[in-house]
């Protein structure tokens, strides 16, 4: 999972970029809405090139939606947590901060879940202290009507 840090934190610096426009229209992400980790993987990986992109690397599947600022992250075959999925959003909050908002769906012990969220909650703190530390002042919460 180290060696994934950097690469997924400048992944996620990428989607916050190219989505402040829609990070002010909305309050909030859906969760994960799919029945099982292989039903997420064959829809999202379905839908690579039209409003997903798809990597893969060291056995890990990243699906990228710049459009929901969302981040789909697949641990491999053999990773304790297998099969699983996490969705990270970046969300503001009603204080106009953004936040990093982790939906998961996982099917292996609860100790293996347990410890991939801890590992994603560490990444995601780096990734708020990131964008903390960018210097961007909050946009004001979009105005409903």
């Amino acid at each position: 999972m180290n060696s994934r840090i950097v690469p997924t934190l400048a992944a996620l610096l990428a989607v916050l970029a190219l989505s402040d426009q829609a990070l002010a229209q909305q309050s909030a992400a859906p969760g994960i809405n799919y029945p099982s980790v292989a039903a997420a993987l064959k829809d999202l990986e379905s839908r690579d090139g039209k409003d997903t992109v798809v990597t893969h690397g060291d056995g890990w599947t990243t699906v990228n939606e710049p459009a929901a600022a969302a981040q789909w992250s697949f641990p491999p075959v053999g990773h304790a947590a297998y099969p699983a999925v996490l969705r990270r959003t970046m969300v503001r909050g009603a204080d106009g901060q953004v936040q990093v908002r982790t939906d998961h769906l996982c099917e292996s012990p609860a100790a293996a879940c347990q410890a991939l969220l801890a590992e994603f909650a560490q990444l995601n703190e780096r990734i708020e202290q990131a964008k903390r530390s960018r210097g961007r002042p909050p946009a004001p919460p979009a105005s409903g009507g």
